[in-house]
């Protein structure tokens, strides 16, 4: 039945259509809505042409690269100390932590660097990367292993990279490019001593 055809038409006809017509409206738009989907945010930086992304959780900030203060005897991933923030932080380089291949990079006269820092370490710890690209937020999913159960811990041993977030897996749709997910503490882990 047509609502409001004629002026005559029947009142509790009327009123039964109106009622029609409403839920057939609120169902429409409950299947109209997407499926809510739980998501986990990562800071996703450069480091030459990869991409990585951070817990965001674990982290407390980003600034411009500081100058460093080598420290003899170092690791070559530690860039060295600075001030961020007012604390004196070491520095570690992601890339290097990774095991990329710097060849030809030359950190005297780098512009454009971040440093982020991270939380809760002691002693204060944080991150050199080329560039912060942007946050990203995934399918919590993407961030355990295909073959292990959303309940059960993670295991002891593993690499720094826990997995990867493709192309077009940013729900926020800001960051593009694919990127591997870093896991901060099995990186940490080689140099919390």
């Amino acid at each position: 039945m047509k609502i409001g055809l004629t002026a005559g038409a029947d009142p509790k006809a009327r009123h039964a259509a109106l009622l029609d017509a409403r839920a057939a409206a609120l169902a429409a738009r409950g299947a109209e809505r997407e499926e809510a989907v739980e998501t986990v945010a990562y800071l996703v930086c450069a480091c030459g042409a990869e991409r990585y992304g951070l817990p965001l959780a674990a982290v407390a900030g980003v600034t411009p690269e500081p100058t460093c203060t080598g420290l003899p005897g170092a690791p070559p991933a530690l860039k060295g100390i600075t001030a961020v923030a007012g604390a004196i932080v070491s520095v570690l380089d992601l890339a290097a932590c990774l095991g990329l291949d710097r060849a030809g990079k030359d950190d005297v006269g780098q512009d454009g660097g971040h440093v982020v820092r991270l939380r809760a370490q002691e002693p204060p710890i944080a991150l050199a990367v080329d560039r912060v690209l942007g946050i990203a937020r995934i399918d919590v999913a993407l961030t355990r292993p295909a073959n292990q159960p959303a309940n059960q811990p993670e295991g002891l041993g593993r690499g720094p990279l826990s997995g990867y977030a493709p192309p077009g897996s940013d729900r926020t749709g800001d960051i593009h490019e694919g990127f591997s997910l870093v896991d901060l503490p099995a990186l940490l882990a080689h140099f919390s001593t």
